[in-house]
């Protein structure tokens, strides 16, 4: 059997609420366990920076991540591709953000700045985080360097103009009743990020999988040869997978591993 490559979004696709705390579905970790032991690789594909994804998922339980909606690739515990923001871009979102009535933050490896975000805001994300707060709220954009972002926004006609006015240029990941959305850009996200390691590390496309349930997800789903969208997807997932698993909560990365003969 071909060596597989397979592509895990993180929220809502490995790990959700239960109503009272985030899991990951134990069948969802014997999955990839098994996965990984028949010499197959595993690869979480997020918009979370990487400082979140290895204290959620530790350096073992993955070969690698491709975290920042692709702008960060590591393989192996090695950095092999990083882009990042350059300042202009940078100004030129604050100036659109404050037109818009959006704030937002940028995001680096191991911390973030906000942008005109209220102390509400700022103590609920860094409350994800362990150690160190991870935002921080005074910097100076000379010293920073970041390769994706969040926005926020209090009412939901707010983000409507911002995808809007950025329907060029940006993809946004609304996170729903959260009032917020990742950012990624249209013409670098997860799915780029995919081809540059499939094209380096050797592999075929032929023997790739993805797993997703977001909008920055589509790309991605449809960038690999077969792309599985969880049964909590949104419809536009849906509408582009190769094939609709069960929810997450319903087993649904280990059925979909079963039904493609990967475990």
């Amino acid at each position: 059997m071909e060596r597989k490559i397979a592509f895990f979004d993180i929220d809502g696709t490995l790990i959700c609420s239960n109503g009272k705390e985030v899991i990951m579905p134990e069948s969802t970790k014997i999955a990839i366990r098994e996965f990984r032991k028949r010499g197959h690789l595993a690869f979480v594909c997020s918009g979370r920076p990487i400082r979140f994804i290895i204290q959620q998922f530790g350096e073992d339980m993955f070969d690698g991540y491709i975290a920042g909606n692709g702008t960060h690739i590591s393989y192996e515990g090695k950095d092999v591709y990083h882009r990042v923001i350059d300042k202009e871009t940078i100004k030129s979102l604050q100036k659109s953000f404050d037109e818009l009535d959006i704030t937002c933050c940028f995001n680096g490896f191991h911390e973030g700045y906000a942008y005109n975000m209220t102390v509400e805001r700022v103590d609920e994300y860094n409350a994800q985080f362990k150690g160190q707060p991870y935002l921080i709220k005074e910097w100076d954009i000379n010293d920073i360097e970041v390769n994706t972002l969040d926005v926020f926004y209090s009412k939901e006609e707010n983000l409507k103009k911002c995808i809007e006015y950025f329907k060029d240029k940006l993809v946004f990941n609304s996170h729903g009743p959260h009032m917020s959305a990742d950012v990624s850009f249209s013409d670098w996200g997860k799915s780029h990020a995919i081809e540059h390691f499939i094209k380096i590390s050797g592999m075929n496309i032929e023997d790739t999988f993805a797993f997703g349930d977001g909008y920055n997800d589509i790309e991605m789903i449809k960038t690999v040869k077969t792309g599985i969208a969880m049964g909590n997807a949104v419809e536009d997932l849906k509408k582009v997978a190769s094939y609709v698993t069960s929810s997450i909560l319903e087993d649904g990365i280990y059925n979909a591993m079963k039904e493609f003969s990967l475990i």
